[in-house]
């Protein structure tokens, strides 16, 4: 099987893609880009999701990388990790524009067509 090119890019992307791939995950990160430093609660509390629900989307950006919990007495306070929103904007733009070049330049498939 032939390896395929720019393995470097979607490999760096696809687990911050996927942890952005659901609304509620897009609201707590839209919340945090305004409110720094929250609790679990303090989020559950000023979007529509339940506790355990925000706890759980919080664990998928945190496994991501997209957010930091830096502990506070008997909780966890998130932030964004400005170093990975810096690094998901730089490999973001580079797909977009490896997708562009690729696209003004596009060849024939190497396979020459269709298998049997």
């Amino acid at each position: 099987m032939e390896t395929l090119e720019y393995q470097d890019i979607s490999l760096k992307l696809a687990p911050m893609l996927d942890a952005l791939s659901h609304p509620a995950r897009l609201q707590i990160i839209l919340h945090l880009a305004k409110y720094s430093g929250c609790p679990a609660g303090s989020i559950s509390e000023r979007l529509p999701l339940s506790k355990s629900t925000v706890s759980q989307h919080l664990a998928k950006l945190k496994e991501a990388g997209i957010l930091v919990a830096t502990p506070d007495g008997l909780c966890q306070r998130y932030s964004l990790n400005d170093e990975a929103m810096n690094e998901l904007n730089l490999q973001y733009h580079t797909l977009l524009k490896t997708i562009r070049e690729l696209s003004a330049k596009k060849i024939a498939c190497p396979d020459g067509g269709c298998r049997k």
